[in-house]
């Protein structure tokens, strides 16, 4: 959901009017206004992801939950992934595209916290229900006749995955801001009472630190798993 384009395009807009100290730097409303043409693709491209997004794991989690005989481990871990992908597709594509379409955040402090809160927790449950995938095919297929996963181990599993994603999604929460600081010293009319919603931590080494945690989290700590379990 993260994916790179929407990123660049994010990018593009009011990110480009301020550094990483949050310090304004200059608005040129020439470059920071997106093309016709790319509205127009980014239109399509959240339209089509939020779209089947909602759609195709909605449909996939009434299907599991429906029928009895489908929740075994793996189905009840997918049904979870599937809730982690539905999250960010209602709670953070519709506010993304519009902050990337009006240069300004319009929903609030609350939504401006919650957003990027939510997107983390998705994240993060998302990545580590593959894991538990992973160790689950893992037994199954090494060592058939060993110890397997049972449903309550896979509902254990789902709690503790939430817990540590809140835990650590929990910055957001506290540091995340909603400010009209990079239009302070702004004389055009259409950016007054403006404001934008972006991290502000304590210092740079604070940010860093996260970061860099999150990055081992949601990243490399989870993929070198899984690829040691697919390995063997």
């Amino acid at each position: 959901m993260n994916s790179t384009f929407f990123s660049q395009v994010e990018n593009h807009s009011i990110f480009c009017n301020f550094s990483e100290n949050s310090q304004f730097l200059a608005f040129e409303s020439d470059d920071c206004h997106l093309p016709l043409a790319m509205i127009f693709t980014l239109a399509l491209a959240y339209g089509a992801v939020i779209i089947l997004g909602v759609s195709g794991n909605l449909a996939l989690i009434i299907i599991i939950l429906k029928q009895k005989e489908m929740r075994n481990v793996t189905n009840i871990l997918i049904v979870n992934l599937s809730f982690s992908d539905l999250l960010v597709a209602i709670m953070c594509l519709p506010f993304t595209f519009v902050y990337t379409l009006m240069d300004h955040w319009v929903f609030g402090e609350a939504m401006c916290k919650l957003n990027p809160f939510v997107q983390c927790v998705s994240i993060t449950v998302s990545i580590f229900s593959l894991v538990l995938i992973a160790v689950e095919r893992h037994q199954l297929i090494i060592n058939p006749r060993g110890w397997r996963p049972s449903n309550r181990h896979a509902y254990v599993g789902i709690a503790v995955i939430w817990v540590l994603a809140v835990v650590s999604s929990l910055p957001f929460l506290i540091y995340q801001v909603l400010t009209d600081e990079p239009f302070q010293n702004v004389t055009l009319d259409a950016f007054k009472d403006k404001y934008v919603c972006f991290d502000k931590f304590p210092s740079d080494s604070h940010r860093l630190s996260y970061t860099t945690l999150l990055l081992m989290l949601q990243y490399f700590g989870p993929l070198c798993f899984i690829f040691i379990c697919y390995f063997k």
